[in-house]
């Protein structure tokens, strides 16, 4: 791994980092001003992060190289709320997967991890698709 990428996964982890010690420091302060429990505004704090960022940041993150940091936050936001909202209604008609806390944090996970699957096997998916092409032409 060259240098510069090396920086930039150690900002984007420090970056990382300083999210979840916000998200500790937040829920800390809404825990003594509004009289929640703490691990309940914790809960809250780290579950819009992982609904409503973290899928779509995983996808720019794995197909779109050269974009900057503010392109990054707007694209994550808004392909995570695209994202979320098309995987659990379609494993909920297609599956009759129950629409349930449990099953939202699973379906979503799965995205995440079919993200990430297909970008690492992305080269080996475009020679099959192209053998496929081949074939049907030949047929």
């Amino acid at each position: 791994m060259d240098k510069n990428k090396s920086f930039k996964w150690k900002r984007e982890l420090t970056a990382w980092a300083y999210v979840f010690g916000a998200s500790i420091i937040l829920s800390a302060i809404i825990s003594i001003f509004f009289k929640f429990n703490y691990f309940s505004a914790l809960r809250a704090i780290l579950g819009i992060v992982y609904v409503l960022f973290l899928p779509g940041y995983i996808v720019v993150r794995c197909f779109f190289n050269d974009v900057d940091w503010i392109e990054k936050a707007a694209l994550s936001f808004g392909l995570s709320i695209a994202l979320v909202i098309l995987s659990v209604m379609l494993s909920n008609m297609l599956f009759n997967i129950p629409i349930t806390a449990l099953s939202n944090l699973l379906v979503i996970l799965a995205v995440m991890i079919i993200t990430v699957l297909t970008k690492s096997y992305q080269k080996q998916i475009l020679e099959f698709i192209k053998k496929l092409a081949f074939w049907k032409k030949n047929k």
